[in-house]
C-alpha cells in the first residue's frame, strides 16, 4: 500500500475532469432534491457519455486519506446511480483486494495522473431520473445574470459541453427504446453476417475441393487445367472417347457430374460474396 501522499479532493476532481473533456463532467451530485426528503445520497464526481448508443453514467468516490476510506459506508448508496463505480483514491489508500468487488480501484499519480488499477464491471440500472432532474435544475438552470453573478451554468468546469446535457434530457424518454431497438437490429445483423461468412467458407471449401478433382481429370484427358472452358473442354474430350470406346458411361457421368457441382459452386459463391458485401 505505502506512505500515502499527501494530495486534495479537487485535485483528483480536476484529474477526472480532464479524463472525461470529451463527456459531460459533474461534482457533488445529488440523487434527488433535498427539500423533498431528509436526507440524499451525494456522490463525489459523476460522468456521462456523450453517445445514443452506448451512453454510460461512471461514479466516482473520491478519497485522500487513509482514515476516510477506512470509515466511509455511504458508497453502496451510490451504485443506482450509475453504469461504472469507482473509488478514486492518493496513492497509499488503500489496495486494491479491500476494494468491492462491484466497484473499480482508480490511483492518483504523484504528477496529478490517474492510473487504473481495476476496471469497474458494468451494471445494468434504470435510468435515475430525480438524478438528471438535479443536475438539471442545480446545475443548468436559467440562462441569466442574477445581480451581477454568474448563470448557474457558469459552475459547470470548462469542458463541458451544456448543451449536450440538455438535448439529452430532452430525449431521454425515448432514449432507451431506440437503444434497444437498434441494439437488436445490429445483434440479428451480425447473427446474419456470421452465418454467411460461414456458409461462404464452406463453399469455398468445396469449390476448392471439385476443382482440384476437375484439374485431375483435365491433366488425365490432356486438357489445360486452367483453361476457362476445361469442363466443357473435358466433356468434348470424353464423347470423343466414348466413340472409340475408350472410356465407360459410368466414368463420362462422374465426370459430368463433377464439372456440373464446380459451375453451381461458382454461382453460388459469387451470391454469397455479394449477400455478405451488402450487410457488410
Amino acid at each position: 500500500m505505502g506512505k500515502v501522499v499527501k494530495m486534495s479532493a479537487d485535485d483528483l476532481k480536476k484529474a477526472l475532469a480532464r479524463r472525461h473533456k470529451e463527456d459531460m463532467f459533474f461534482t457533488e451530485v445529488k440523487d434527488g432534491p433535498t427539500q423533498s426528503v431528509a436526507h440524499h445520497s451525494k456522490i463525489d464526481a459523476l460522468a456521462m457519455k456523450i453517445s445514443w448508443t452506448s451512453f454510460a453514467i461512471t461514479g466516482y468516490e473520491i478519497k485522500v486519506s487513509r482514515s476516510d476510506f477506512m470509515r466511509d459506508d455511504k458508497w453502496q448508496a451510490y451504485l443506482p446511480m450509475c453504469n461504472y463505480m469507482y473509488f478514486v483514491v492518493a496513492p497509499g489508500v488503500c489496495d486494491v483486494q479491500e476494494i468491492s468487488d462491484n466497484c473499480g480501484l482508480i490511483v492518483a499519480t504523484e504528477k496529478g495522473g490517474l492510473r487504473t488499477v481495476r476496471k469497474a464491471p458494468w451494471r445494468d440500472i434504470e435510468h435515475p431520473t430525480s438524478m438528471y432532474m438535479y443536475l438539471m435544475f442545480t446545475y443548468i438552470g436559467a440562462y441569466r445574470d442574477v445581480d451581477g453573478q454568474r448563470p448557474r451554468g457558469a459552475r459547470l468546469l470548462n469542458e463541458l459541453r451544456v448543451e449536450d446535457f440538455k438535448d439529452y434530457l430532452e430525449g431521454k424518454l425515448q432514449f432507451k427504446a431506440i437503444g434497444h431497438s437498434l441494439s437488436m437490429k445490429l445483434r440479428d445483423e451480425r447473427w446474419e453476417l456470421e452465418r454467411k461468412l460461414l456458409r461462404l467458407e464452406n463453399r469455398l471449401d468445396d469449390d476448392k475441393r471439385y476443382n482440384q478433382e476437375l484439374g485431375d481429370i483435365c491433366e488425365a484427358l490432356g486438357v489445360s487445367r486452367n483453361g476457362y472452358y476445361r469442363g466443357h473442354d473435358c466433356i468434348q474430350v470424353i464423347a470423343q472417347l466414348r466413340k472409340s470406346g475408350g472410356i465407360l458411361q459410368k466414368e463420362a457421368d462422374s465426370i459430368r457430374k463433377i464439372a456440373k457441382l464446380s459451375s453451381e459452386l461458382l454461382n453460388e459463391l459469387e451470391r454469397d460474396v455479394s449477400e455478405a458485401e451488402e450487410l457488410h
